[in-house]
């Protein structure tokens, strides 16, 4: 009789605590379906703002990268068209998260957006092939580079999955040793490889750009969902100028640089002409 006393007391001790780990914080940005009317109304005005606006310049940006990619003839788009790939994606999360969805809340004040880590495991890895065909790295290099940047990308979602349990820093740990070799391939294309100095000058800065907003990204994973130091609204604030700037900014250098993007085709072109011939 003790022993079924003691089974059902766990056992009531096990549903409270699921119950209690269902709570969201007062200051989140969204509750749960249930916890308010339609599961899309918010407790912060600010930082739903702020997903809205990042939707609405990945947009934009993206109308514009697509409006470039098709001026150009089909074998002369490959950049314009990545690019618009990047913001599109991006788009695509940010216009989910403002909605109120692609969000799981674990119960504390940083909920999990998970629809951010799948866009990032999707762009990212085109802004590094964006940039490294800029110069003409080799396919192996790019690939690993691209393959360092997804293990990044995943050590940081699975920091944010656990972030009750102290393990989540040795993901981030992880994350910050991929992301440091990948700045070590980016930093030796610096002054090397690209088919015209414009398009090594447009490289170096896409590059240095890219080297210093990433860094910002593990410093902003360690003030929300690692140390939870700031709130959803700040968080919010943190990743969207981030992800505006390394993306549309990115963008916009790269897209914008025409005479850069002609040396380039019209070097390929040149040695198309020659394979042919041969």
């Amino acid at each position: 009789m003790a022993e079924q006393v003691n089974a059902v007391e766990e056992l009531k001790a096990y549903m409270a605590e699921l119950l209690q780990n269902q709570n969201v914080a007062e200051n989140a940005l969204y509750h749960p379906a249930g916890k308010m009317d339609d599961g899309t109304l918010h407790k912060s005005s600010f930082g739903i703002a702020c997903l809205w606006i990042s939707f609405l310049c990945m947009f934009l940006s993206s109308c514009y990268f697509l409006q470039r990619a098709l001026a150009r003839k089909a074998t002369d788009r490959l950049f314009e068209f990545v690019t618009f790939l990047v913001t599109g994606i991006a788009s695509l999360a940010y216009l989910v998260m403002a909605a109120g969805f692609g969000v799981h809340h674990n119960g504390t004040n940083e909920a999990f957006y998970y629809a951010r880590y799948i866009d990032w495991v999707f762009t990212t890895p085109l802004m590094i092939w964006d940039l490294m065909e800029l110069v003409g790295a080799p396919g192996s290099n790019i690939f690993m580079v691209i393959g360092l940047d997804v293990l990044m990308i995943a050590a940081g979602a699975l920091g944010a999955m656990c972030e009750r349990h102290e393990i989540r820093w040795g993901f981030f740990v992880l994350g910050c040793l991929f992301f440091l070799v990948i700045v070590n391939e980016l930093s030796q294309l610096m002054n090397k490889g690209a088919a015209s100095q414009a398009a090594q000058e447009v490289y170096q800065t896409a590059a240095r750009l890219t080297i210093v907003m990433w860094t910002l990204y593990p410093v902003s994973w360690a003030l929300t969902e690692g140390a939870d130091v700031v709130g959803p609204n700040g968080g919010a604030l943190m990743y969207c100028i981030l992800d505006v700037i390394s993306k549309c900014v990115f963008g916009f250098i790269i897209v914008s640089n025409r005479t850069a993007l002609d040396s380039i085709y019209n070097a390929k072109d040149g040695y198309s002409e020659v394979q042919a011939d041969n």
